[in-house]
């Protein structure tokens, strides 16, 4: 059996063929609270029975965007196909785009624009096939995406900004990609994985020859370590004074680093503040 997207085939049949509808013709349409079986397809919309009737409706398109069509695999094949070699060579890019991220684990409804689906997937090609890792603009406007993408995009995205790190650092002979790392101890956090994010951002303490990366970079990964901490220290209070006292380092090197007064830095001290108050 092969599912189809109800709005994948609201789109697709205001491009085919009346040849091409009489392939749903016995298909099974679901939605949220209804199983229907297409009897008829034309393009002014399809004639459906709801499982288990015999009345006969005509419904507009419109009405199965929400649902799942069910084909036989055979038909369903075909139907795929069909959609495939009608699409713009545009929408074709965005569809193999989304494919191929799938395959990769990520969760294609969870991404909010085309754009960032196509920049994601080339940039992951790019580094699968030429170990080409995303620079300049491409690593910023990922950065900003990923940032604010939902937990499920983070989780994925964090294995693939790993991977760029440690190629980053390893052609470098082993000089610590600050900038980058940003990136990663944010995702590391923001996914719930804490400790990776301190791993990620331990570098901080080495040498200054040893990091790739200006004082800005420097504040805001320990900035990010700092509000690491705490948010373990909130978890687990037998860490609790142990965290609290190395966050407080890690915001004063990042206040010492910052080149100008930054907002980050101190919504952190006031967090920090409030949780040392607690005790």
């Amino acid at each position: 059996m092969i599912e189809i997207d109800g709005a994948e085939i609201v789109s697709w049949v205001l491009r085919a063929t009346d040849d091409e509808l009489s392939l749903l013709v016995n298909s099974e349409y679901s939605d949220a609270d209804d199983i229907w079986i297409i009897r008829s397809a034309k393009k002014s919309g399809l004639g459906i029975v709801k499982d288990g009737q015999t009345q006969l409706l005509l419904r507009p398109y419109g009405f199965f965007r929400l649902g799942t069509f069910f084909l036989d695999d055979d038909v369903g094949i075909q139907v795929k196909q069909k959609i495939d070699d009608s699409l713009p060579l545009s929408e074709k890019r965005v569809v193999n785009a989304k494919m191929f991220l799938a395959t990769h684990g990520f969760l294609i409804s969870e991404f909010s624009g085309d754009s960032f689906v196509l920049m994601l997937a080339d940039a992951i090609m790019q580094f699968e096939n030429n170990k080409k890792i995303p620079d300049g603009n491409t690593w910023e406007e990922i950065h900003e995406q990923l940032t604010n993408s939902k937990t499920s995009i983070k989780k994925f995205g964090v294995k693939f900004v790993s991977d760029w790190v440690l190629h980053s650092e390893a052609i470098n002979d082993g000089l610590i990609d600050v900038y980058k790392r940003v990136l990663l101890a944010t995702l590391y956090r923001h996914s719930g994985q804490l400790e990776k994010a301190l791993e990620a951002s331990d570098i901080v303490d080495l040498p200054r020859e040893r990091l790739n990366g200006g004082k800005t970079n420097i504040s805001v990964l320990c900035t990010t370590r700092g509000a690491t901490m705490m948010d373990i220290a909130e978890n687990q209070p037998a860490r609790r004074d142990e965290l609290l006292q190395s966050a407080r380092r890690s915001l004063n090197k990042a206040n010492a680093m910052s080149v100008d007064d930054s907002t980050e830095i101190m919504e952190a001290y006031k967090r920090l503040k409030y949780l040392e108050g607690r005790g």
